[in-house]
């Protein structure tokens, strides 16, 4: 793999991941066709975040044979704990996080590498059409409006499992999110949002989930979201206070 000399790459692919035996195969493959093969030196970060199944020995037989796909296995945090840890392995000058469910597809990466080589700070997709539970779908949209009031900015699609980013944005806005907290994609977005970054929202293609489980239902989700609110607001506290 290419490097700078000081250990980073251009870019730094994150994926969490857990109990996804039936889709990881497939969802790594589509990162080596459509973000690796397109950007020389890129590097797949696979966070296994306590898999049951038989996650990690597919993930670890595909980095053996791909010196450019780099796993990394922890004890179960949650989506947010496995993106946070991901986040710290990266070593691109860019990150891109997205999901391990094959949900959005990677096939237009091209353009969107594209956008950040001209210059952009970022390139987030915007699911247009989501083949989403009706209650994920309410939820997304009371974050939108919770967002717009408590931070005076327009999220189409704030948690977007698909953000191309500067990595040095998201080292500028780690220290105003919390360490356990549950939505750090959320909260990246919001950060550069308020601070003028240059992004970018595409329209991406979402589409039903093939394999694996959904990792939060029903009560869980609400609790999620109750306590992904009392960090938004500590969020807030510390972003607003420095300004």
């Amino acid at each position: 793999m290419t490097t700078d000399r000081d250990g980073t790459v251009p870019l730094s692919v994150v994926m969490p991941v857990y109990n996804e035996e039936g889709a990881i195969t497939l969802a790594i493959d589509d990162v080596q066709r459509h973000v690796l093969a397109h950007v020389p030196g890129a590097e797949l970060v696979v966070v296994n975040d306590g898999s049951k199944d038989g996650t990690a020995a597919i993930i670890d037989a595909i980095a053996a044979q791909d010196p450019r796909v780099r796993p990394f296995h922890q004890a179960n945090r949650g989506h947010g704990g496995a993106l946070m840890a991901g986040l710290a392995q990266a070593r691109g000058e860019y990150v891109l996080l997205i999901d391990s469910d094959r949900q959005i597809l990677l096939d237009d990466f091209a353009p969107a590498w594209q956008q950040v080589v001209a210059g952009r700070d970022g390139v987030f997709g915007v699911r247009a059409v989501r083949h989403d539970p009706a209650l994920r779908l309410r939820l997304s949209a009371f974050i939108r409006g919770v967002t717009g009031l408590l931070f005076g900015v327009r999220l189409v699609d704030p948690n977007v499992p698909y953000k191309l980013i500067r990595r040095s944005i998201w080292l500028e806005a780690l220290p105003y999110i919390p360490e356990d907290t549950l939505a750090p994609s959320l909260f990246l977005a919001v950060f550069a949002a308020r601070r003028g970054h240059d992004i970018v929202r595409v329209e991406i293609v979402h589409k039903e989930r093939d394999t694996g489980e959904v990792s939060i239902r029903r009560f869980k989700l609400f609790k999620f979201c109750a306590v992904a609110l009392g960090q938004m607001l500590a969020f807030r506290m510390r972003l607003f206070s420095v300004q």
